[in-house]
């Protein structure tokens, strides 16, 4: 049972895995322009509608009544997906050698990925929150492409973290508190 489930952990974050380059690749759409360059902004602008570019946003940054991501969120939020996805292939790599490997994984390395993976997924789920409020694409379902991914990986990022917690309980009772059991 335990090896199924592990399987099943180690699945879910591979495709962690995979959505955190769509989602990354999807932030990265979103480009800053900044309020000098007007003619530059209506050439883009132009030159997205001739290209039928859906998922392309374009924030001009100086604009203090529009609601936007600013440039440091914008990075806090890309670079929360790349530490996620560097993450969940640590993950993927210890499950796989946990289970296929014979490998045992220690109950130190099990509190860091506990710790990591409970911070990252609960700044995954404010940023994206945050990011579901401002919406940057100008197309609805490139905002919900978006949102959904980080939301999908913030849950396989929370299931990892109960892997790991469930992992350490079975460590310490099976290793730690069992030769006290006996006596």
């Amino acid at each position: 049972m335990w090896k199924s489930l592990g399987l099943g952990c180690g699945l879910l974050s591979l495709g962690a895995f995979i959505s955190c380059f769509v989602a990354l690749h999807m932030l990265n759409q979103i480009i800053h322009i900044e309020l000098d360059a007007s003619v530059d902004v209506t050439m883009q602008l132009e030159a997205d509608k001739d290209l039928d570019v859906r998922c392309h946003g374009t924030l001009i940054v100086g604009n203090p009544d529009a609601a936007h991501l600013s440039r440091q969120e914008l990075s806090y939020l890309r670079w929360t997906v790349v530490f996620t996805l560097l993450y969940s292939f640590a993950t993927t790599l210890l499950i796989r050698a946990k289970y296929l490997g014979n490998f045992e994984i220690s109950l130190a390395t099990s509190n860091a990925m506990m710790l990591m993976g409970s911070l990252l997924s609960v700044l995954l789920v404010m940023v994206t929150v945050a990011l579901h409020q401002h919406e940057p694409f100008p197309d609805l379902r490139c905002n919900q492409l978006v949102v959904y991914h980080l939301y999908y990986i913030a849950l396989n990022t929370a299931i990892s973290v109960v892997f790991f917690l469930v992992h350490s309980i079975q460590e310490l009772l099976l290793h730690r508190l069992q030769p006290t059991l006996k006596y």
